[in-house]
């Protein structure tokens, strides 16, 4: 994935983000500003990561050695 930073006027914010729900959810993540708040679907994602990181399988990271070797 590549990441796109933005910042969107109030005035249209609600209908920006109402575009991104059209999109297919594999094809899009959207973090709010408050990076303290975890929606369910991130957190399904991280557990999910953490599962196939528990039966040796790293293909989530590119460069699966230097993440493998920060646990």
């Amino acid at each position: 994935m590549k990441t796109i930073t933005i910042d969107i006027s109030d005035q249209v914010y609600e209908r920006v983000r109402d575009f991104f729900d059209l999109l297919p959810g594999d094809s899009i993540r959207v973090y709010d500003d408050d990076p303290d708040v975890i929606t369910l679907n991130e957190k399904d994602e991280i557990y999910a990561i953490r599962r196939k990181i528990e039966h040796g399988d790293w293909s989530d990271f590119k460069d699966w050695e230097e993440v493998k070797n920060m646990e």
